[in-house]
């Protein structure tokens, strides 16, 4: 079903420099504090790794390979959800958590919309955004707590 709104959300942020900027933009429109961006960065990063790391290895073809629009990347898992998702780990106490959490969930509805990756590869991001923030979240807890 073509959404015409929701076409040009997912066409746009489906550009990686651009939903990329996008995600600097919301961390520095909503969090102030110097240490936390540098802590959701890192979160944001590991996740990343992870992603093309996986990608790298297991070489998983899109559902759109042969089209005009595909990306060139391996399909799984969603590095774009799983950065999504990330973002909205990072804001989970805050306010604006809902916000986040709809983003999330449209940033991973897009992905499928466009066909450009399967569900699996969503599913997938989504797992790896909680363990990289696990992963930052306590190394920054004990390189903290260790400068005491």
């Amino acid at each position: 079903m073509y959404i015409p709104v929701f076409h040009e959300f997912s066409l746009v942020l489906g550009n990686s420099v651009i939903f990329f900027m996008f995600v600097l933009f919301l961390v520095l429109l909503t969090e102030k504090r110097p240490k936390k961006i540098a802590k959701i960065t890192f979160a944001i990063i590991l996740a990343a790794l992870l992603v093309y790391g996986l990608k790298g290895i297991l070489q998983v073809p899109r559902p759109c390979v042969g089209e005009d629009f595909c990306p060139l990347s391996f399909s799984f898992p969603s590095g774009h959800a799983a950065i999504a998702l990330t973002l909205m780990i990072a804001f989970i106490n805050k306010k604006s958590f809902p916000l986040f959490w709809i983003f999330a969930f449209l940033i991973g509805m897009s992905r499928l919309y466009l066909g450009v990756h399967y569900f699996e590869d969503i599913a997938a991001g989504f797992i790896i955004a909680p363990v990289s923030y696990l992963i930052v979240d306590t190394a920054w807890r004990w390189h903290h707590e260790r400068k005491k």
